[in-house]
């Protein structure tokens, strides 16, 4: 047995080794001192500067190492070398490490603290042995071996309280690489104690007591949950509403003024504040959203008469994603979550602030705009979300890396979904273009932001039409299959008014400059489109990119229609056309439609196949096209269904009908299931007698004319959940299992004339072209036969253009000019010649001729601004409803409006917790009141006379909701038939009926000797069969 003896002389340690037999030894003196000098525990305990940390019962024995992982208090820049050095000690073979508890008391109170020793490979140079030279009851020292020289790393963990820190929780304080030592020792009777050590261990001879402690539990134990865990859900919100109430005597917004969809719209407006780095900050938040990443934060207190912050939200914003992250820090009542900058760090954190001048800065009106930013002259904006401070700063949404803590399992932070349940694609009849109805609390179309934007070249803002609307079929099926887009969201659309077949598929991705070419010629293009893709923009990037990005389980789409230019063509039969009468698409070139809706069947065959190889395994929908006007007789068409005869109302019956059955067709052999929706809108169609599923005309007859409405919308979902026998899309048990691939194409009773094959294509760029002007007719390669002959022509009544030879490669590049003698109106472009493969080919486009006069562009010797119903449209002198549109252009004609009734508006001078009734004074025949008196002072325009308002405290701050005008006498509640009643919700939802105070008296003007307010009177209890639903 080898045996050492320690002495020491002069400080030098010196070790004589002595070989004795097995016999000769005695027991060893130290048999006890593993037992005074180890612990099985290490409570963290501390009590200091008036507070106390932990408590008599938290062991941290088995987190000791994930407490040294932690760094809240102090940002230790050599902590992450500090980790990955005692990771490699515990790993390596050659590393070894051990743990020290200590009890410190001293005069700024009582503390227990972990100290950590390790080396990475060196273990072998360093022993643990027993010794009584420093004390005479013992001790246990780890150290170096003689001539070695070696030195231990350290570091210490605790409480971050010992540094005066308000922080509990043990984490690393300091130490690696700046507290290395030679040797450990640890005495009889003192402060410390050996928790664990893996160093090799010299026994004394006849040694019997118990062993070093070497295995430690700390090694694999990991939290099963967070101090955090229901943070998240304190500090957020799924809504952005702006309701400042009553803020020194001004109200703003409404509690249903939700901006969640069009947030980054109000980002972008500038009014009374006009800062010259706002474009800049733009550009560099597009940047962001496209590559970096972005946080938008919510404060604004919804409290009566709060005085304390009036802001809306904040966004947070970097270029350079990888230098910033969320992290959770503090303890409660004051847990935080933090965006804060990573080591080394470069990138700018942008951030602005949005909200309504009027209330904020005291200037302007209630209108929500960008502020001001954290420009170098601004000032700094904290990127803090705390459940302190009234927690009043909340998170909506952010795209940020977060690092959550160990044992984590609460709500994720809101951001951009990875995957998606449910994705919308196609084209305007699942976008729901047509909603043209104005939301009352915002006085803006249903539309999602980003899709019904104006082109701003000058500022970078490229047009986006695909009017997305909230209250579409997408959306009350997800609704249906309980999927929420707030959050981090499960669903979406990028349907998008317009769009094609070469729009939802992989064709050409990479040289794609969005729909109808939307982002040609800006330099930004690749920003754009990545923005779109990880912020769900329609329009910009190729549909299918979507699918491959977010992996969806369900698809639901509606696609064909804009490849034959339907909506183009009905332009051409609804618009006024003198002497022309019923419209070619009705009459000789039905045959030319029917064989461009015969030749979708391939493409949309295609384009299923190419979505289910996108996202394997997802349930495709293929939604057919809903029956929107009626071809019975006798037919009740309004004046907004424009100048229609019976053969074009066949002619759109029976190309919707072999639209839907070549979809239907397309869908089997693909094997994705066809949805019918062909009977979804009986009831409600254009030229039945009640025509309330659909929006008529809407000026030129562009985009919204002839599309569902709101109502419309909800018959199509209604249509689908009775199709799908009212199953989820997610489980539906009748999915198709496989393609079926001998279907062909559907012949058609009604088109199939033995026609030769045509196509709808953009021949000309420009399809509005004035009379006289020059264009290129231009079709891509391998459009013709080369060196064929081609023949242009335009009509409607047919005007030969010229014939030209195809080039070499199949295309035709030539200039043709509009004649200066056709009228103007609507058009087809017309080219006849050979295919590729050598058959007869027809080519259509739809144009707009206009006149010369930009400002005149029917050529009617009228100024446009000047007519009802602007260019093209001949008013009708008619206004059934009262609402001041001709109803040759009016998308929705309703019954004849009486009364008005709206929360107050800041740009009127009005408080917007005040709800005010107008007198349409354009019905006093039916309102039996003249002579009311109607300010102007405001708007010009105004015809509408106020006739009461909220002036008790019991009628304000209550919101709008809808005006309904009572059919008979309410006896009960004393209320006259044909009295308006307005009815209106409070903060929690509960219904309210008001009516106007002696509302059949003419409105007289302030100026008046009789002049006195009139107010509305809140009534005890709702009228029967009255309520605030729709």
């Amino acid at each position: 047995m080898k045996t050492r003896l320690v002495s020491i002389i002069t400080g030098t340690i010196i070790v004589f080794t002595f070989l004795l037999p097995n016999t000769a030894h005695a027991a060893s003196k130290y048999d006890t001192l593993t037992d005074k000098l180890t612990t099985p525990t290490m409570i963290n305990y501390t009590s200091m500067y008036g507070k106390t940390c932990g408590s008599t019962t938290d062991d941290y024995a088995n987190k000791w190492l994930w407490a040294f992982r932690r760094q809240q208090a102090n940002n230790r820049e050599n902590h992450p070398a500090a980790v990955k050095s005692l990771e490699t000690a515990i790993s390596s073979s050659d590393g070894a490490y051990a743990v020290v508890y200590e009890r410190v008391d001293n005069d700024r109170g009582k503390s227990y603290r972990i100290h950590v020793y390790w080396t990475e490979h060196d273990k072998e140079s360093f022993e643990t042995i027993f010794s009584d030279m420093w004390h005479t009851d013992g001790s246990i020292a780890i150290q170096s071996k003689p001539g070695h020289y070696k030195r231990l790393h350290y570091a210490l963990v605790s409480s971050p309280l010992i540094q005066e820190y308000e922080l509990c929780t043990p984490e690393f304080i300091w130490g690696y690489p700046d507290f290395d030592t030679q040797s450990v020792w640890i005495h009889a009777n003192s402060s410390k104690e050996l928790y664990v050590s893996t160093f090799n261990t010299i026994y004394p001879d006849g040694y019997a007591g118990k062993q070093i402690p070497n295995k430690d539990p700390a090694l694999t134990w990991r939290p099963t949950s967070s101090q955090y865990d229901d943070l998240i859900e304190k500090i957020t919100t799924n809504k952005l509403i702006n309701y400042i109430d009553n803020f020194r005597g001004k109200t703003c917004g409404s509690p249903w003024a939700d901006y969640s969809n069009s947030w980054l719209n109000l980002v972008r407006r500038q009014q009374f504040n006009q800062r010259e780095y706002h474009s800049a900050y733009m550009k560099s938040l597009y940047t962001a959203i496209a590559r970096g990443a972005y946080a938008i934060g919510y404060n604004q207190i919804n409290r009566h008469n709060d005085t304390s912050y009036t802001g809306f939200i904040t966004v947070y914003w970097t270029e350079n994603k990888s230098d910033y992250k969320f992290v959770f820090f503090g303890e409660y009542p004051t847990r935080n979550l933090y965006l804060k900058p990573r080591r080394g760090a470069k990138s700018k954190l942008y951030a602005a602030v949005v909200a309504s001048p009027g209330i904020t800065q005291m200037i302007g009106n209630c209108d929500i705009e960008f502020l001001w930013g954290n420009n170098s002259n601004e000032g700094y904006i904290s990127p803090l979300f705390s459940e302190s401070y009234n927690n009043w700063v909340k998170l909506f949404k952010s795209t940020f890396d977060v690092e959550y803590p160990d044992g984590y399992r609460g709500m994720k932070v809101p951001g951009n979904p990875t995957k998606l349940d449910y994705l919308a694609l196609g084209d305007s009849y699942s976008s729901g273009e047509g909603d043209t109805e104005r939301n009352s609390s915002t006085g803006q179309k249903y539309y999602r932001q980003l899709t019904d934007v104006n082109e701003d070249k000058k500022q970078g803002i490229p047009g986006e039409k695909c009017h997305i609307s909230t209250r579409s079929y997408p959306y009350k099926l997800a609704q249906y299959m309980e999927l929420k887009q707030t959050g981090t969201r499960q669903w979406d659309t990028v349907a998008c008014g317009g769009a094609t077949i070469y729009d939802l598929n992989g064709s050409n991705s990479g040289g794609y400059d969005g729909q109808n070419d939307r982002l040609r010629d800006y330099a930004d293009k690749n920003t754009l489109q990545k923005m779109a893709l990880n912020e769900m923009i329609p329009g910009r990037v190729k549909q299918i990119e979507f699918v491959k990005k977010y992996q969806p389980k369900v698809i639901t789409l509606t696609a064909g229609g804009n490849d034959v230019d339907f909506g183009g063509k009905i332009t051409t039969c609804i618009h006024p056309k003198d002497s022309w009468g019923t419209c070619d698409w009705a009459k000789k070139d039905m045959d030319t439609l029917g064989s461009q809706i015969k030749g979708q069947f391939d493409r949309l065959v295609g384009l299923y196949k190419e979505l289910k190889a996108a996202s394997p395994g997802a349930k495709i929908y293929a939604i057919g096209y809903p029956q929107f006007i009626t071809d019975a007789e006798p037919a009740a068409c309004g004046l907004n269904a424009g100048a229609i005869d019976l053969d074009e109302r066949r002619m759109i019956v029976r190309a919707t009908q072999y639209m839907n059955e070549v979809i239907e067709a397309a869908a089997r052999k693909a094997g994705v299931k066809y949805v019918d929706i062909s009977q979804a809108l009986n009831g409600g169609k254009m030229c039945e007698k009640h025509q309330i599923y659909m929006t008529g005309i809407v000026g030129l007859g562009e985009q919204e004319s002839y599309h569902p409405n709101k109502f419309g919308h909800t018959m199509i979902f209604v249509e689908i959940a009775k199709q799908l026998n009212h199953e989820s899309l997610l489980t539906y048990s009748k999915y198709p299992t496989a393609g079926d691939e001998s279907v062909n194409a559907p012949s058609s009773i009604y088109f199939d004339k033995g026609a030769p094959s045509s196509v709808n294509t953009t021949m000309l760029a420009n399809s509005k072209p004035s009379k006289g002007s020059k264009q290129k007719v231009a079709l891509a390669k391998n459009s013709l036969q080369p060196g064929s002959s081609a023949r242009v022509e335009i009509r409607s009544k047919p005007v030969d253009l010229g014939s030209y030879i195809v080039s070499s490669d199949g295309s035709l590049q030539k200039t043709i000019t509009i004649p200066e003698n056709i009228p103007a109106g609507y058009h087809t472009l017309f080219i006849y010649g050979k295919s590729a493969s050598g058959e007869d080919i027809k080519i259509t486009q739809t144009l707009i001729v206009t006149g010369k006069d930009k400002e005149d562009l029917d050529d009617d010797g009228i100024k446009d601004a000047n007519q009802p119903c602007g260019a093209f449209l001949k008013a009708s002198g008619k206004d059934e409803d009262l609402d001041g549109i001709d109803d040759a252009c009016d998308p929705e004609i309703t019954d004849p409006i009486l009364y008005t009734a709206r929360n107050g508006k800041s740009e009127f001078n009005e408080d917007e917790g005040k709800i005010y009734v107008f007198r349409n004074t354009r019905a006093a025949k039916l309102t039996g009141v003249n002579n009311d008196y109607i300010d102007k002072s405001s708007n010009k325009d105004n015809t509408e006379a106020l006739i009461a308002n909220s002036l008790t405290e019991d009628t304000k701050n209550l919101f709008f909701s809808k005006l309904i005008i009572m059919k008979e006498d309410d006896k009960e509640n004393n209320i006259p038939k044909d009295t308006p009643i307005i009815l209106s919700k409070d903060m929690n939802d509960k219904c309210y009926a008001l009516k106007p105070e002696d509302y059949l008296s003419p409105a007289l003007s302030p100026y008046d000797k009789n002049y006195k307010s009139r107010k509305l009177i809140k009534l005890n209890k709702l009228p029967k069969g009255v309520g605030c639903e729709e």
